[in-house]
């Protein structure tokens, strides 16, 4: 803990991630942009670098939900007949000359990969932006849990992980990213945004992200 201006600011790592008040994102692991039958693949996108992060992402989920971290599933949704879709929005998915009919509301797509199964204890909150904080209920769901602090994982690196990234920081949430379980079919602009987020964010490894919690709960067991 440090002071700035008079005021106790969360510091360490520890500090930042105490199971009381922290949340775990989860951001677009849906089949979508995650599957070799997904859409991005199905339309010429390299998604090997975001299968690689399925399983050690589903490891991690398991064992935040075993330490009782609240854990938050963004799924990102397209609604039928383009209810969704704004002229704008519409241009922005389409700027690669991929469809818009992805993440369809209740297909396969928009599932979340096997392995990534949501507890009662959990949230889901459907999304209809790059930012799950745009037009969501998260910010609501995440104030009523107490949550000052988002850990956030995910794909993809540079659209929906830096976006909802930024949009935590902006409604005053602490944020982790989780640097070994995010993930982009771009390498280069995957790496742009690790270096960014690194330059504004404290950003961790899964393991010391897990070290964390269970040394904050232990401390809290005392």
């Amino acid at each position: 803990m440090r002071e700035i201006n008079g005021v106790a600011v969360l510091d360490t790592l520890q500090e930042l991630t105490d199971p009381k008040h922290t949340a775990l994102v989860v951001v677009d692991m849906q089949n979508d942009f995650c599957h070799a039958d997904g859409h991005f693949a199905k339309h010429g996108k390299n998604v090997g670098a975001i299968t690689a992060i399925v399983e050690p992402t589903v490891r991690f989920v398991r064992r935040a939900q075993e330490l009782g971290i609240f854990v938050v599933f963004i799924q990102q949704q397209t609604l039928p007949n383009g209810r969704s879709d704004s002229p704008s929005w519409l241009r922005f998915k389409c700027r690669d000359g991929k469809s818009s009919e992805y993440t369809l509301k209740d297909s396969w797509g928009a599932e979340f990969v096997e392995g990534l199964v949501p507890t009662d204890r959990d949230a889901i909150v459907p999304k209809y932006r790059s930012d799950a904080f745009v037009d969501t209920t998260l910010d609501a769901v995440l104030r009523t849990q107490g949550i000052q602090t988002v850990v956030v994982t995910g794909t993809t690196t540079e659209g929906c992980v830096e976006s909802t990234i930024r949009g935590a920081s902006y409604h005053d949430y602490y944020v982790v990213p989780v640097e070994d379980l995010i993930a982009s079919p771009n390498l280069k602009l995957h790496e742009n945004s690790l270096e960014l987020l690194n330059a504004r964010y404290p950003v961790a490894t899964s393991a010391d992200v897990i070290a964390a919690w269970e040394a904050g709960i232990s401390a809290g067991n005392q």
